[in-house]
């Protein structure tokens, strides 16, 4: 698994400013391979408040999955590497604890659902067998306790007849039952934050808003930060406070999620909203983002974007940072939300104000 990374001696900065129980800042997680490197994450920034909920949404390749494992300290190194950052949770950086310490943080104060439960439960064991002793690492409680207990969490999560399922296998169980049992192991130790990356990735439609429904109310009834990972930005609008649009291991667009959705401000948040069947969209051709992301070897120079962008002009041969749209929380890697380009902003404005009028409509 992962080894700590030697961290420089640095200046603890105050601890959870602001009440902040996640705080990521300029995380890079580069991978050394037989062609180069690859630059994964390159320089994000996520603020998490307690009980608050945060939505990291993005093509595939964008950057999304790393920066979580690299949270949670579970990227074999080599070949992956922090090359700098900060993850400061409630008030310790993740980076520099031991792996001893790491194991006391992970899957107690941080919980995490992956895309596929059929490769994180062990298939010779009972799922109550697992919760159970998930419970027991974290909780050091007697076998009695801990089985009651992960009866308990499958109850919570709405299985039918617990004390039954606890005693089955994971492959007798359907998709959305095995989500249900990671979703029960996660809560098992009341974790301050659950990540839950594509928790609804291989499930049906009917199955994925009862997963998603779910979460929500479980992340509402026990105050945990929530961290959902998704590329369905539909997914995000009924269930998290707060998203960033991630693309090419960058942040290129963060507020609160009516704020983003209802008028972006980064052409690439439009053109995902564009490809969004909406009911004036019906017998139309759908919209798609042009080309595709970029080759992490040959990123192009400036703007990471400006090969798919519509709006590009020679300015985006200059890389932008996060540009603040009204206040910290509320932020757009483009060019077009400088002060200076007042008329192109406005042309862009309009275009998108169109995307998201045919998508709510």
């Amino acid at each position: 698994m992962l080894n700590r990374r030697p961290a420089p001696v640095r200046q603890q900065p105050p601890q959870s400013s602001d009440g902040l129980l996640l705080d990521v800042r300029n995380l890079k997680t580069y991978f050394h391979v037989m062609d180069g490197v690859v630059k994964a994450v390159d320089g994000v920034d996520l603020r998490l408040a307690p009980g608050s909920t945060l939505g990291i949404v993005g093509e595939s390749g964008s950057g999304k999955s790393v920066t979580a494992l690299t949270m949670m300290r579970l990227l074999e190194m080599p070949p992956a590497e922090v090359a700098d950052g900060e993850i400061w949770f409630d008030g310790r950086d993740l980076l520099t604890l031991t792996d001893e310490e790491m194991r006391g943080v992970r899957g107690n104060d941080i919980a995490m659902i992956f895309q596929e439960p059929m490769t994180s439960l062990n298939p010779v064991f009972t799922v109550g067998f697992q919760i159970a002793e998930a419970v027991r690492q974290h909780q050091h409680v007697s076998k009695k306790e801990a089985w009651n207990r992960a009866i308990e969490a499958v109850r919570l999560v709405g299985m039918s007849a617990p004390e039954r399922r606890v005693k089955q296998y994971p492959h007798e169980l359907s998709g959305g039952m095995r989500q249900r049992v990671m979703i029960a192991m996660a809560l098992s130790s009341n974790p301050k934050l659950l990540i839950a990356d594509e928790p609804t990735t291989a499930l049906d439609v009917t199955i994925q808003a009862q997963i998603l429904e779910l979460i929500r109310d479980l992340q509402q009834r026990t105050d945990t930060a929530l961290m959902l990972i998704t590329h369905d930005l539909s997914v995000v609008a009924e269930t998290v406070q707060h998203i960033a649009v991630m693309y090419a291991g960058r942040v290129v667009e963060t507020g609160k999620v009516d704020d983003v959705l209802l008028s972006p401000q980064h052409p690439y948040t439009q053109g995902l909203l564009s490809s969004i069947p909406g009911e004036k969209k019906r017998g139309k051709e759908l919209s798609a983002i042009k080309g595709v992301v970029p080759n992490p070897f040959r990123m192009p120079v400036g703007c990471k974007f400006q090969p798919r962008c519509p709006f590009q002009w020679s300015r985006c041969e200059e890389e932008p940072g996060l540009i603040e749209i009204g206040g910290p929380e509320r932020r757009s890697r483009c060019w077009l939300q400088a002060p200076e380009e007042t008329a192109r902003r406005e042309a862009y404005e309009e275009a998108a104000m169109a995307t998201v009028a045919d998508v709510v409509g």
